[in-house]
């Protein structure tokens, strides 16, 4: 038991870290000016990402947070994603977890599209665990999209994924 409950405390940790280098990274963006942005790009002139959600997997239904970054080329994104969910087997109430990082291709400057629309493909890599076994490294890769209804929120629908989700439906925030 304490070697699961040390591993939790690396991801919290992880997540941790993750959030506060986002968001303060985020704060120091919108200072900046952003030239490299012009028409057919998914960002709207953002930098950084916020995505959460819910997920869907023959395991449960899975919960996710991530961020996104794609200020070192227009049409790439990279950053990290964390999941968790409770997951019945046989009346067994368990649960898992996965820490990835990921990295999409957009597809909007090559397809001519607005900024309201974000259509992407790309593979992501990281860690998982359950609470009834030990944990793993896995990988896996995505295709999705984004529809922004206002210039910073989005309604985003993902397939594919890792080692615990299927796919995921949530919202996106541009920062």
């Amino acid at each position: 038991m304490k070697i699961k409950l040390t591993n939790f405390r690396y991801v919290l940790l992880l997540i941790s870290g993750l959030l506060i280098s986002t968001f303060s990274l985020a704060q120091e963006k919108k200072q900046q000016s952003t030239n490299s942005k012009s028409g057919g790009s998914y960002s709207g002139n953002h930098a950084w990402f916020l995505n959460t959600g819910f997920g869907f997997s023959n395991h449960g239904v899975p919960f996710y947070i991530g961020g996104e970054y794609n200020g070192f080329h227009p049409d790439i994104s990279v950053g990290g994603v964390f999941s968790y969910h409770n997951r019945w087997d046989n009346h067994k109430d368990r649960s898992a977890w996965t820490l990835s990082a990921i990295g999409n291709y957009h597809f909007n400057r090559l397809l001519n599209l607005s900024s309201e629309w974000d259509l992407y493909a790309g593979a992501n890599v990281g860690f998982y665990g359950y609470s009834h076994s030990s944990t793993g490294f896995g990988g896996g890769i995505q295709v999705g999209g984004r529809w922004f209804i206002t210039d910073l929120i989005g309604l985003n629908l993902q397939f594919g994924g890792g080692t615990v989700s299927g796919g995921q439906f949530g919202v996106t925030f541009r920062l």
